[in-house]
């Protein structure tokens, strides 16, 4: 849950404004959300027994696009609290590039759900269940994490606030915000093929993350983030606004990865040697406005962009001889959704 700021308190004197989505049987709302990513492997320095390996100096770049278009039509609400919400995904795709030297692979990615509705329902004790109810039968994956809100309501202040005010945000309002909590189920993992990897270069489908270990990175990054209410009466196409500041940041350790060997597109997703001495940092970097419509009740759109940079170092020693591994990986981020009133099928 998000915490207060003292500033957030006193902003619940008289004068305050509510920032929180209605719900109300039959609103449906169109989702549409953009991710863009460019890394490139701006270091990477090998070392055997002291001496520095040639033709190694970084200049891959991973670029990776998504999309998802789905709408959320609520049908049973509760205390102002969807209870029950149909989600129809109308397209969910995305693209992904990983160009080194001469040699480039592109790589279709897909998802179980793209054209599948799912039926959301919260009971009366809180637990939600989630069912495909037309489009297709995905498997039970795919129906993981989906909740009846709207995934940006956390960035919304719990209480009345005023101009200036400011109110923290936790990691699961960030994640969630982000699409991360739900990233595995709308692009799920390739299974691995018996017997090893996935073969030459070229155009593959299916693939379910964005440059290897780098969304893993982003779900598993340990987010925070602060939002500050700018200004309340902004117009933007014939709706007042109440325009929301926000800086999302997550850095640290990464979790160290489990070791696969290697493979195309390592440098965004290093395997260690067994046995070996292993330090990965991450920093990443988002800001942006989001934007809530204050008479309709609803946001209307969220902008980030940012920088992401990471960081590892590998040392290890394998029959007398002593190998380190210096790679650093920066780029950009950008982060679009655009939210519209979907009018009521006759």
């Amino acid at each position: 849950m998000k915490i207060l700021t003292a500033s957030v308190l006193l902003a619940t004197l008289p004068g305050g404004v509510t920032l929180s989505t209605q719900y109300k049987a039959e609103r449906a709302l169109r989702m549409e959300i953009e991710t863009s990513m460019k890394l490139e492997t701006t270091t990477m320095d090998i070392e055997v027994d002291g001496e520095r390996q040639e033709g190694h100096g970084g200049g891959a770049t991973m670029e990776a696009s998504r999309k998802e278009v789905h709408v959320d039509r609520v049908v049973e609400v509760k205390d102002g609290k969807p209870t029950k919400v149909h989600r129809r995904f109308e397209h969910v795709a995305g693209k992904m590039s990983f160009t080194r030297d001469d040699n480039s692979t592109d790589t279709d990615l897909e998802s179980p759900l793209d054209g599948v509705t799912i039926e959301i329902a919260r009971d009366a004790d809180g637990k939600v269940e989630v069912s495909a109810v037309e489009g297709g039968k995905p498997d039970g994956k795919a129906l993981e994490g989906h909740l009846p809100e709207l995934f940006l309501d956390g960035l919304l202040p719990e209480s009345d606030v005023k101009v200036d005010a400011t109110w923290e945000l936790d990691k699961d309002a960030v994640s969630r915000a982000l699409r991360l909590d739900v990233s595995q189920a709308l692009f799920p993992p390739p299974e691995r093929a018996a017997g090893g990897g996935e073969g030459g270069g070229g155009r593959r489908r299916g693939m379910g993350r964005l440059g290897g270990g780098t969304i893993n990175l982003l779900q598993q990054a340990d987010w925070k983030g602060k939002a500050k209410l700018a200004v309340t009466d902004r117009e933007v196409d014939g709706q007042t606004c109440a325009v929301i500041e926000l800086k999302l940041t997550a850095s640290g350790d990464m979790p160290e990865p489990e070791s696969r060997g290697g493979g195309r597109g390592q440098a965004f997703d290093p395997a260690p040697i067994a046995g070996s001495a292993v330090k990965n940092t991450y920093d990443i970097s988002l800001e942006g406005k989001l934007l809530f419509a204050v008479k309709e009740k609803r946001p209307v759109s969220l902008e980030l962009e940012g920088t992401a940079k990471v960081e590892m170092q590998n040392e290890s020693t394998r029959n007398d001889r002593t190998f380190k591994m210096h790679v650093v990986q920066e780029g950009n981020l950008t982060y679009k959704v655009a939210v519209s009133e979907e009018k009521r099928e006759k």
